[in-house]
């Protein structure tokens, strides 16, 4: 049986080959968590198509998992433009080989190749590691930080000296986080592994973890079943998660048949606006001015869903059709006097005659009268309260239901002050009300990065979400609702990848302050006790949010605040260019004194590893980063698995591992005897301990447990010949017993494990996700402001976005991506660069005309923080709002190719060889340079040493608040 490449010849010509192999496996072109089905021969990648089996490659309809593998090669899924250039990223001629250190001044771009042994013992060991550049320093190594005394002995609470060690991660999916993990937290010691959402994606997330109290941070409307959905700086036919072949084609198909109306809020109109109901060209930074006049208009006219927010719980919402309820009716104490104001009134607070376990319960009025009761006791409760009350000891106090609060936030502005703000008529405002009401409880928001990511994120996003609980459209089918989740977990089964012997428990404050409380510093308490000014503080906390605060981690880094760190990793993350304003952090970078040990981990030189002093080169997704991955909101539920297409390109340790992420890991952790790691690091429920010195006895292991948990077949002799006939991972079958092998193979076969659609559901009822939404958020309440040391509004509001009204920067830019880029890295896929060379600086044809430019002219685009400016090519158009710029991300790279460097022994460390080298020089491509990148604009802010600007409250980057003029060149 040769499974099965020779089949049918002709039918698909990769298939003609004897030599061909067929792996179903998960793309990384963004993160989209689409399957692919891949076709490699000798080395090389042949092509990709869909992953027939996976949802997102077939608009939600897979295959069953019982259809045989020979009958799926005759079906392709759809893959996007992202994927078919995989071989381009993979080859990319300016990808590096071999590990580097540097010979120059950080930033220079001089580096030499260093052999693996030393490199992990200088990197371990430290030392005087740069003498021979006439640096007379002492370069600390990671050893020098295994210490529990504390970083600052004034301040016990920020932890130990392993929180010098921080770890900031780019793109980062479940599979290698956990390796990542296991390593920097929990054998290391360290609290500071530090994730990227917040230039990713946290505003509209921020918005969501207000609306569940932290339970989830990802909802969106159901694309399959809703009739109507406001989308919100959600850019869904080039750039959503789940991708633009899965929710925007979605989309697209059902408006097309007329199942479905969207409309699109963006001060651009994106491709989808094409197919849309109607576009609203918002004014940037006002999606929450939009959301809430639409919110006031629901309520004044009465056409919001009264019997849903009436439901006090989950019972009732269920018998409503609803998988959650939202606390409209609880009660909270509002009395400054009281020390409960803005808590939730409390059974036991009212009444001494209730259970240990009734105490805690919520409080409302019942239905039809003034009798307070737990809110699990009745199916309905009054909705707009707001009265006094004797409570248990009886003392007289105000008590308001939570929709009561929201009504006042609401109500503080008029409809027309919401049309002023937003820039979109009343009119318009109340028409889509108006139909939003028509389609409820069928009508839900999508909503991204555009929606939240501004200084003012947070409440805009929390008045975003909201608006599905008027619609009564909360965890229900055509909704707005997360994902169901996997469906088989990685962590336990025969092998414990959670727990080892040694496993540290890090503590102590994130360089960011992300979740933790300025009022608990000894900054604080050393202020109050001597009498100062308590607030504000060095730099902002942040007590209440999601977290992943790469910006004021790395704006921790550069003020010391609230400690120095010694060593920074950076691993596939590429701050210079990615994060608005990240310009500012090349200083830092360069810095030696604010970051005395610089490494990155990464496929080539980018714009923020060119000042490294080590560069380890890492393998593609289409050689490793294994992973098991869930969905992205909303529906559906899978266990998604990510294997090798081809092998490691990388060079090998003496030993025959490939250089890799993991490999490099490994050896430090042995280089230092930390836990976790070596011969004996993973307990198996055997009683055995078996190593990890290999990234494979990680990653099979975790398959094991994936396909052990879901009780998978170990007699699919179809799935196992495939999978060694195909898979490159086969060659490690000898890490699994002889059935757990068996089991991942039919686990691999088909890509990972993937549930239908319907299955999520009970009837209309979806059944996972939060169980309850808040549209009072009491920890929000509770949180006090670093910086002006007032207390947050717990509900919904509208908070002014930062002054835009400058005149001598009229124009308020925003970005955005094109659908064959992401971010940075797809400056390597060499069609998209062809189909678009560069980028442009869009403007309204009225603006243009009225400063006399035309379209083709070379323009210079400054701002406040950046008064030299950029060059680019106007592009004029009428899709996008008057008085807005737009630039799309990914081009303008001074690195990844883009520039020269000087490399001992070039040829042999780049992919490219000679065709890209000349004796020690890099040659650059300055078609990788070409365009702007629209970051180097964003504004600083001045008030905290001209670092990027954040929203005070979750740490929110901003992208939509900086004001421009355009100029001709």
């Amino acid at each position: 049986m040769t499974i099965f490449p020779s089949y049918e010849k002709g039918t698909f010509k990769y298939l003609s080959s004897p030599e061909t192999r067929v792996i179903h496996t998960l793309c990384l072109g963004c993160n989209a968590r689409c399957g692919i089905k891949a076709f490699s021969r000798d080395g090389k990648i042949e092509t990709v198509t869909g992953n027939p089996y996976h949802p997102y490659n077939t608009l939600g309809q897979p295959i069953s998992l019982e259809t045989p593998l020979e009958k799926s090669l005759k079906i392709s899924g759809s893959v996007c433009g992202k994927a078919k250039e995989i071989s381009n990223y993979v080859f990319s001629p300016y990808r590096i080989l071999m590990p580097l250190k540097r010979v120059g001044k950080r930033g220079e771009g001089k580096f030499e190749p260093i052999e693996w042994e030393r490199l992990i013992t200088e990197i371990v060991n430290g030392g005087r590691l740069f003498s021979h550049l006439g640096e007379d320093r002492h370069v600390p190594g990671l050893k020098d930080l295994l210490s529990d005394e504390s970083i600052d002995p004034d301040a016990p609470e920020l932890g130990p000296k392993r929180n010098g060690f921080c770890f900031m991660t780019g793109r980062l999916q479940h599979g290698r986080k956990a390796f990542i993990d296991r390593f920097v937290k929990y054998a290391f010691g360290s609290v500071n592994r530090i994730g990227h959402t917040d230039i990713c994606g946290l505003g509209f997330r921020m918005g969501n973890y207000a609306f569940t109290e932290g339970e989830a941070v990802e909802l969106k409307a159901d694309p399959w079943s809703a009739k109507y959905i406001i989308i919100f700086g959600a850019n869904v036919y080039e750039a959503l998660q789940p991708g633009l072949n899965t929710y925007g084609a979605t989309l697209a198909k059902r408006a097309r048949n007329g199942d479905l109306k969207f409309v699109i809020v963006d001060p651009r109109a994106q491709k989808a606006s094409a197919h849309a109901h109607r576009w609203v060209p918002i004014r940037p930074g006002q999606d929450g001015a939009f959301a809430l006049g639409i919110i006031r208009w629901l309520i004044e006219n009465k056409r919001f869903n009264r019997q849903y927010l009436e439901a006090p719980n989950r019972q009732a919402a269920l018998e409503l059709g609803n998988g959650a309820y939202v606390n409209a009716t609880h009660l909270v104490v509002w009395d400054e006097n009281d020390p409960r104001h803005g808590k939730f009134l409390r059974l036991g607070d009212v009444s001494s005659d209730v259970s240990k376990e009734e105490k805690d319960h919520f409080v409302v009025v019942k239905k039809g009268g003034d009798e307070l009761v737990s809110y699990i006791e009745v199916k309905c409760a009054e909705l707009n309260v707001d009265k006094y009350i004797e409570d248990g000891e009886g003392k007289r106090i105000r008590v308001r239901s939570a929709f009561n609060i929201m009504q006042e936030g609401v109500f503080e502005h008029s409809i027309e002050d919401y049309a002023r703000f937003s820039g979109v008529d009343k009119e318009t405002i109340e028409e889509v009300a108006r139909e939003f009401s028509d389609h409820a409880p069928y009508a839900s928001v999508c909503q991204y990065h555009g929606a939240g990511n501004y200084v003012n994120g947070t409440y805009a996003a929390y008045a975003v979400a909201a608006l599905n609980a008027l619609s009564g459209s909360l965890g229900r089918k055509g909704g707005y609702i997360t994902s169901g989740g996997g469906l088989s977990s990685w962590k336990k089964g025969s092998y414990d990848l959670l727990n080892f012997q040694g496993k540290r428990k890090p503590r102590g404050i994130k360089i960011s302050r992300e979740k933790a409380d300025y009022r608990d510093s000894t900054e604080y308490r050393k202020k109050q006790s001597s009498g100062e000014k308590t607030y504000p503080a060095t730099r902002p906390w942040f007590p209440f949010t999601k977290g992943g605060l790469s910006v004021e981690a790395l704006s921790g880094i550069d003020t010391k605040y609230p400690y120095p760190i010694t060593a920074l990793f950076l691993y596939f993350f590429n701050p210079v260019y990615s994060i608005p304003g990240g310009n500012r952090f090349k200083a830092t970078l360069s810095d030696p004194d604010k970051v005395p040990l610089l490494v990155s981990i990464d496929i080539g030189i980018n714009e923020s590893n060119i000042y490294a002093d080590y560069i380890i080169p890492d393998i593609t997704y289409a050689e490793g980063h294994y992973g098991w991955l869930s969905p992205h909101a909303p529906a559906f539920k899978f266990t998604a698995v990510r294997t090798p297409i081809i092998e490691p390109i990388t060079p090998k340790t003496r030993d025959g591992r490939p250089i890799c992420l993991e490999t490099f890991l490994i050896d430090l952790a042995e280089a230092m005897n930390l836990p976790g790691f070596g011969q004996n690091a993973i307990p198996g429920k055997d009683s055995r301990v078996y190593p990890l010195k290999q990234a494979e006895d990680f990653y099979l292991r975790g398959f094991s447990n994936i396909a052990e948990n879901a009780n998978l077949r170990c007699d699919d002799t179809e799935a196992i010949e495939f999978v060694e006939r195909n898979y490159p991972v086969s060659k490690y079958k000898a890490i699994l017993t002889k059935e757990e092998w068996r089991r991942v193979c039919v686990l691999l076969s088909r890509g990972g494990l993937f549930s239908p659609y319907e299955n999520c559901f009970w009837g209309e009822a979806f059944k996972y996700g939060p169980k309850r939404f808040t549209i009072y958020n009491e920890g929000l309440s509770d949180t006090v402001c670093s910086i002006t040391g007032r207390r947050f509004y717990g509900s919904l509001r509208y908070v002014p976005p930062i002054n835009q009204g400058d005149p001598d920067f009229p124009f308020t830019l925003i970005s955005y991506k094109q659908a064959l880029h992401t971010q940075s890295r797809t400056i390597w896929h060499k069609v998209a660069l062809e189909l678009h060379p560069q980028n442009f600086v869009l403007m309204n044809q009225g603006d243009a005309a009225r400063l006399k430019l035309r379209d083709g002219d070379l323009v210079w685009v400054k701002s406040r923080s950046n008064r030299d400016g950029v060059v680019g090519e106007l592009r004029t158009t009428w899709t996008i709002r008057p008085g807005t710029v737009a630039i799309s991300i990914s081009y303008g790279h001074k690195g990844l190719g883009a520039s020269s460097l000087k490399i001992r022994n070039a040829k042999h460390v780049m992919l490219g060889g000679e065709t890209v080298t000349q004796g020690d020089i890099v040659i650059s491509d300055q078609s990788l340079g070409k365009g702007i990148n629209p970051n180097e604009l964003s504004d600083l802010d001045y008030d905290f040493g001209n670092t990027p600007l954040i929203d005070l409250v979750g740490g929110i980057p901003d992208f939509s608040s900086t004001c421009v003029r355009v100029e001709p060149v």
